[in-house]
């Protein structure tokens, strides 16, 4: 079975399977701000960005996800299949792009190509939220790349790996977050802050 539709089976089985909506760390949006969740899975960062009153738009390239969003949010947001690396969607179009735990679950080819995109569709001036796992996550078993149990696929990176990815875009931030969980495992994401020319 294809990525595709290991994401497919996994929201087919679990309809929310992340409560609450998610943190926009250091990105600031405005009322009014056309925003793209790219991998927007169950909504959980679309939530956010509706909650800032911005005009959300989610992207995924699971249609479960994506019908799984259009139930709950209704017409409060729009929502797209496609892929990330291939986005239907005219230059320059959003004035906020978050990809939040996408990327590691992209091969190279595929995080480069979903890079050009988001640069692409960043409106000149524009900021981007990106949040990825981490070399040294508890959960990466010391590896920098693998597929677990599920069959989904799993990438740590660093944080040059990550902002590396993104030559058009200014980082204005790039910091390496590490919490300690209730049982003592330790999560590890970084997370960078970048802004489009113009």
């Amino acid at each position: 079975m294809d990525q595709r539709g290991r994401w497919d089976e996994f929201y087919a089985r679990n309809r929310r399977p992340w409560r609450g909506s998610g943190s926009l760390g250091p990105l600031r949006v405005e009322p009014g701000m056309r925003a793209l969740d790219v991998g927007c899975g169950n909504g959980k960062t679309v939530s956010s960005l509706l909650r800032e009153g911005a005009e959300a738009t989610g992207l995924d390239f699971s249609a479960e996800a994506i019908e799984s969003c259009r139930s709950l949010f209704g017409d409060r947001a729009e929502f797209v299949v496609a892929d990330s690396s291939d986005m239907p969607f005219a230059d320059g179009s959003f004035d906020v792009v978050t990809a939040v735990h996408v990327f590691e679950h992209l091969r190279p080819e595929e995080a480069a190509a979903t890079a050009a995109e988001i640069e692409r569709v960043l409106a000149p001036g524009g900021t981007a939220l990106v949040r990825s796992f981490a070399v040294g996550d508890s959960r990466s078993g010391g590896l920098g790349e693998g597929v677990r149990g599920n069959g989904i696929r799993y990438r740590y990176f660093t944080e040059e790996g990550l902002a590396g990815l993104f030559p058009g875009l200014e980082a204005l931030s790039v910091e390496r977050i590490d919490e300690t969980m209730r049982f003592g495992a330790v999560r590890v994401r970084i997370e960078c802050l970048l802004r489009a020319p113009g």
